[in-house]
C-alpha cells in the first residue's frame, strides 16, 4: 500500500465516510483529485520546514544582533526585542512539524504571517523606537493563536 493509499484510507476516507458516492468516490472528487490535494499538502509541508531552517537561522542572528546592537537601549524596547526573538525562533521550530499537520499549507501560512506581523513589529519597534507600526502586533499574535488552533482540529 502506498503513502496516498494509507493517507486517503485513514484521513479521507473516514472523515468523508458520510459523503461518499455509491461507486467509494467523494462527490466532485474523484481518487485522482484527492491525491493530487494530499500531494500538494505534502509538498508544501517540505517548503515550511525549509522555511524553519531560513526562519531559525534569521532568528539566532537577529537574537545575536540585539545583544550587542541594544546594551545601551531601553530596557522595554530590550524586552520588546527579546519577546520578539523568543516568538520568533518557537514558531521557526514550530514550522518543522509542519508535514506532521492535517493542513500543513494552511497552518505553515499562518505562522509565518504571524512571524512576520508579530516578531517583526517587535523588532522593528525595538530597533528604531518607532511605534507606527506596533498596532499591527496583535494581528500577529491571533495569527499564531489560529495556526496553533490549525493543529488541533
Amino acid at each position: 500500500m502506498s503513502v496516498i493509499d494509507t493517507l486517503y484510507r485513514y484521513t479521507v476516507g473516514p472523515v468523508a465516510g458520510l459523503f461518499y458516492n455509491k461507486d467509494g468516490t467523494l462527490p466532485g472528487l474523484g481518487r485522482e483529485e484527492v491525491e493530487r490535494i494530499i500531494r500538494e499538502e505534502m509538498m508544501a509541508g517540505n517548503l515550511f520546514v525549509r522555511l524553519a531552517g531560513i526562519s531559525g537561522c534569521m532568528a539566532v542572528i537577529m537574537g545575536a544582533y540585539g545583544a550587542h546592537a541594544l546594551k545601551s537601549a531601553d530596557d522595554d524596547l530590550k524586552k520588546v526585542f527579546d519577546s520578539g526573538n523568543k516568538y520568533h525562533l518557537l514558531h521557526s521550530v514550530a514550522l518543522l512539524a509542519m508535514p506532521l499537520t492535517r493542513r500543513p499549507a494552511l497552518t505553515g501560512t499562518l505562522f509565518s504571517l504571524g512571524m512576520l506581523l508579530f516578531c517583526g513589529t517587535c523588532y522593528y519597534h525595538a530597533l528604531t523606537g518607532s511605534t507606527t507600526l506596533r498596532r499591527f502586533t496583535p494581528f500577529g499574535g491571533m495569527l499564531f493563536i489560529a495556526g496553533w488552533m490549525t493543529i488541533a482540529i
